[in-house]
């Protein structure tokens, strides 16, 4: 049983303000409409970003602003997440409302598409936390391990997004 704890909410603001900003971008051969469709998946997630176990939306289709739903991660975690920009095949991204995570105040993540023209779309994905007690001395570390795990990630959700 996971025990969630409440995690403070956020604005857009957010992606510029927390203490540990990552940003990673990738470009692929595909419209926006191929990343919306992935992005409100649940398998899709697991297979580009190996700490998901899954993802198990809580809201009814089509998905909005508001949507939310709750990702099972590595290492017995949890997070409950509300999707407060929804722009559909423009911009996507939630906050987490509960956690079973120590050391985070706040985190949200931020999905923001570009079409760049003969099928090609740019991905711009923000993850944004903030930190709490002793982790927040670790945060220049902790954005260099991130920036490069995530980059991993997003070449293997660009093969997907491609295949």
């Amino acid at each position: 049983m996971y025990k969630f704890k409440p995690m403070k909410p956020v604005t857009p603001d957010f992606f510029n303000t927390a203490n540990l900003i990552v940003t990673t971008v990738m470009e692929a051969n595909c419209g926006p409409e191929k990343f919306m469709e992935t992005l409100s998946g649940d398998t899709v997630w697991t297979e580009w970003a190996p700490s998901l176990k899954a993802v198990e939306w809580t809201s009814e289709k089509p998905f909005a602003k508001g949507a939310t739903r709750t990702v099972y991660l590595v290492g017995n975690h949890a997070v409950k997440e509300d999707f407060f920009i929804w722009e559909e095949n423009k911009r996507i991204a939630f906050y987490v409302v509960e956690s079973t995570m120590n050391g985070v105040e706040s985190f949200a993540e931020d999905y923001v598409l570009d079409e760049l023209g003969n099928n090609r779309t740019r991905l711009t994905w923000t993850v944004a936390m903030q930190l709490t007690g002793i982790g927040k001395f670790f945060t220049p570390f902790a954005r260099i391990g991130m920036s490069f795990v995530f980059s991993r990630w997003l070449n293997s959700y660009r093969k997907i997004l491609e295949s």
